[in-house]
């Protein structure tokens, strides 16, 4: 397939809904189990076909244009898988904020990967194209699959969850990140104080949709005593009538869950002007 001369692509943010730390791993990383869900804001790029060389530019982010950017690292792994250059051009315009827990450049990343293999002609086999993501970062093989689901193992191992709600959300990006790698190295196992909740894989098999008492994050535990913005965040958020509110990912992102979209517009107009950040209205992708 001969590529378009300039594809125009979307990379959705994601959200986790649930965030359990299962233990550590013998390579080093967390186990975790986590129920994801992509929502409706998005990071831009356009891939241009035909130039001397691979280039990414990232206008306001310079540190996103080297080689370590995981865009760069997805398209230096495909080229090793088909053994041919990929000489294209990559513009990416960010809206998803860094370092927000939102997993904007593993979504970038994966975003790329599929859409320079289907303008190939799909010479990588889905189930190859997954282990590729796996390589690049723990959150690659979720944004492939594109949509709601539960990551296990260190998040590589994605198990679809079809029909699941898409809900309404409104989030509250702090003008500063969490580290993290910073923010695992605070979690102390085991996780003792750890309630009673539902296995999230059993609601699934069940067909049942988690209550709000099954949404957790383990990471807050460690985060949030570091970081008494991001707890006020969060009880600025269950004050407007959220189902519940919760940190994504390790942070810095608070993000409250509403089921209907009246309720989450009224909270979004009533946060956006009290100063915690960037607030944003998403909705749930299915």
């Amino acid at each position: 397939m001969i590529p378009v001369q300039v594809l125009k692509i979307f990379a959705p943010a994601k959200l986790n809904l649930t965030l359990e730390i299962l233990g550590r791993r013998p390579d080093g990383y967390h186990e975790i189990r986590s129920l994801m869900q992509p929502v409706s804001l998005y990071d831009i790029l356009w891939l241009q076909y035909g130039q001397d060389k691979l280039a990414v530019h990232c206008p306001g982010h310079p540190e996103l244009e080297t080689e370590d950017n995981l865009i760069c690292r997805a398209v230096r792994l495909l080229e090793k898988e088909i053994s041919r250059p990929l000489t294209w051009t990559i513009r990416l315009l960010k809206r998803i904020p860094v370092g927000g827990g939102l997993g904007g450049g593993s979504s970038d990343a994966a975003t790329v990967l599929f859409a320079l293999n289907r303008q190939l002609g799909g010479p990588v086999e889905p189930e190859r194209l997954a282990v590729l993501a796996a390589k690049i970062g723990s959150d690659v093989p979720f944004f492939l699959q594109k949509g709601t689901a539960l990551a296990l193992g260190r998040g590589e191992r994605i198990i679809p969850w079809p029909n699941f709600p898409p809900w309404w959300y409104v989030l509250i990006c702090p003008d500063f990140p969490v580290s993290t790698s910073w923010a695992y190295n605070r979690v102390k196992l085991p996780l003792t104080e750890k309630t009673e909740t539902s296995n999230i894989i059993s609601l699934r098999e069940r067909g049942e949709i988690p209550g709000k008492d099954e949404f957790r994050n383990d990471l807050e535990a460690g985060v949030l005593p570091d970081f008494p913005q991001l707890l006020k965040m969060k009880e600025a958020l269950l004050k407007q009538g959220c189902l519940q509110a919760l940190m994504s990912g390790s942070g810095s992102t608070i993000f409250g869950i509403w089921d209907d979209q009246d309720g989450a517009a009224q909270a979004f107009h009533a946060l956006k002007g009290q100063g915690w950040g960037k607030v944003f209205i998403v909705r749930g992708l299915s």
